[in-house]
């Protein structure tokens, strides 16, 4: 299980400045499009800011506490529309964002399996990335994750040099999964 591809996979700060080649982009773009999703809607559309001045307004839209994203060659940004995906009118669940969540998991394993490092942010100003990337105002971002290469953590202040060199720890599997109850208190 140690060379399993969901252990590889972490969420670093030190990003490389070194650029992504269109042939590694290429090669992610078709792992992401084979993505599972409800009923095949596919709801979702990735945007991958990866000119210097494009990425760079999108960090105005992001906090200080982000800025580190900003060495990263590339910003993907899902975004997507309720409207485009599955919808029950028994059931209150916004699908279009669990398909979301899967294509962001397929994103981040194909590009740790093209040797690639990825790190999602939750923090984000959506309308100045919307702004940065001229999305209409009828689409949700729902993510944004810093992609490139692991870089040099000399370049990372004190503060976010203890967060990449933090233990990695989840929760118990007793604590998450059970079989056929409900089990917990």
């Amino acid at each position: 299980m140690s060379d399993s591809i969901f252990l590889r996979r972490k969420s670093m700060y030190a990003f490389s400045s070194q650029p992504i080649t269109q042939d590694i982009l290429v090669q992610l773009f078709e792992i992401i499009q084979w993505t599972p999703s409800l009923a095949n809607k596919q709801p979702w559309k990735l945007l991958f800011a990866v000119d210097e001045k494009v990425r760079e307004e999108c960090m105005t839209a992001l906090p200080r506490g982000n800025q580190w994203a900003g060495r990263a060659s590339a910003l993907a940004v899902i975004i997507s529309r309720p409207e485009d995906d599955a919808i029950r009118d028994d059931d209150p669940i916004q699908y279009y964002q669990f398909d979301c969540g899967m294509v962001a998991m397929s994103l981040m394993l194909g590009a740790t399996e093209l040797g690639l490092m990825t790190h999602p942010m939750a923090g984000y100003d959506a309308d100045g990335i919307k702004k940065a990337l001229s999305i209409p105002t009828e689409y949700h971002v729902v993510c944004v994750i810093a992609v490139g290469y692991h870089g040099d953590v000399d370049m990372l202040d004190e503060q976010t040099l203890a967060k990449e060199n933090r233990k990695r720890d989840r929760k118990a599997v007793n604590e998450i999964i059970a079989i056929d109850r409900f089990s917990w208190g």
